[in-house]
């Protein structure tokens, strides 16, 4: 028997019972074997190869497992900025900061000229109580109305996202484009009361939620996305 042969199926059955490949048995008998054919009785060529055919019985049994478990990998994974529910594109909070700084331009210049426009066209002793009303709801009005109409507002439109359903990514329907609205509403009308913190929190939300949600956005069961 080569020496090296033997020192080397040593330590491959002793590698298999270690690792709870072969039992304790099967080991015993496996290594009075190997001290048998030191002395002439029996070849280790059959030693090997009864540790090979262990070997090749557990790699039979490994794969369907490790295989089972990487297509559930890779059936579960999720590119880079998609939705993990919809696996629409989600629109970054940068993205969305920046939309909403252009509908603050277009708010904030809409409802200062109303005043003046309603100053100059009516003389009615009614004139503050409107300006009031419409400084109210000229927003939700706006974001209501818009959302439900395209998914859009025109701060949306011009950073290329969209509102849509958090279930599905289809359309907004108006009824829940109006949920949103009145929460966002919510949010800016009595966030001020605590120092504008509730606001805050609703706007940094999706900082660090996975489907890049503002709080309103969770209340109407909504996500924002890429395209226009």
């Amino acid at each position: 028997m080569d020496p090296e042969q033997h020192a080397d199926a040593k330590v491959r059955l002793e590698r298999d019972y270690l690792a709870g490949a072969i039992s304790a048995e099967e080991y015993t008998r496996l290594r009075r074997q190997l001290h048998e054919s030191v002395s002439g009785q029996e070849s280790v060529h059959e030693i090997v190869e009864a540790q090979e055919q262990v070997e090749v019985q557990e790699q039979e049994s490994v794969p369907t497992r490790v295989g089972s478990d990487s297509l559930a990998g890779v059936q579960g994974a999720v590119p880079a900025g998609a939705d993990p529910v919809t696996g629409a594109h989600l629109a970054s909070w940068g993205r969305r900061a920046a939309a909403w700084f252009v509908d603050l331009m277009v708010l904030g210049f809409a409802l200062s000229v109303a005043p003046f426009a309603l100053a100059f066209t009516t003389e009615d002793s009614g004139t503050d109580e409107i300006t009031v009303a419409v400084l109210l709801l000229g927003p939700p009005l706006y974001q209501w109305l818009m959302i439900g109409w395209s998914g859009q507002t025109l701060g949306k439109a011009a950073l290329g996202i969209r509102v849509v359903r958090s279930e599905d990514a289809d359309r907004v329907s108006y009824p829940r484009a109006l949920g949103r609205a009145s929460s966002l509403w919510v949010f800016w009308t009595f966030g001020w009361l605590l120092l504008g913190l509730p606001l805050l929190l609703a706007y940094l939300w999706p900082l660090w939620n996975r489907r890049n949600q503002t709080l309103y956005d969770k209340m109407a069961s909504t996500i924002v996305v890429k395209g226009s």
